[in-house]
């Protein structure tokens, strides 16, 4: 799943920047394209972080919750590449209902769960 989170930041960091190139209405600035990176690098270093201490929480809830986390943001990096392609004019309002579906299958496991 981090494999996947990986290559869905590289997609989204590609979109967002021909999104900000080709869209007028978006100002193409590299520092806010850096800022991004750092962003992302910031967050697959706390994700890695994440999974020995998953490990130190009993009863399988620390992979439980690794899940979670991990499918939280592969549904963020997914929504915000739908976000940049939408952005391009794409139509993407079949893959958001999907997401949005997931979302609300995911909150409601999570509520059984507690």
């Amino acid at each position: 799943i981090l494999s996947l989170i990986c290559l869905l930041m590289i997609v989204d960091f590609v979109t967002g920047t021909v999104a900000a190139w080709r869209n007028p209405k978006i100002k193409f600035n590299s520092q806010e394209g850096i800022n991004g990176i750092l962003r992302k690098v910031v967050s697959i270093i706390v994700l890695v972080a994440c999974i020995p201490v998953s490990v130190l929480i009993p009863a399988d809830m620390g992979i439980a919750a690794l899940s979670v986390l991990y499918v939280g943001y592969l549904l963020m990096e997914f929504k915000s590449i739908l976000e940049n392609l939408g952005k391009l004019g794409v139509i993407t309002s079949p893959l958001e209902g999907f997401v949005e579906k997931i979302e609300e299958e995911l909150e409601h496991r999570e509520e059984g769960r507690k």
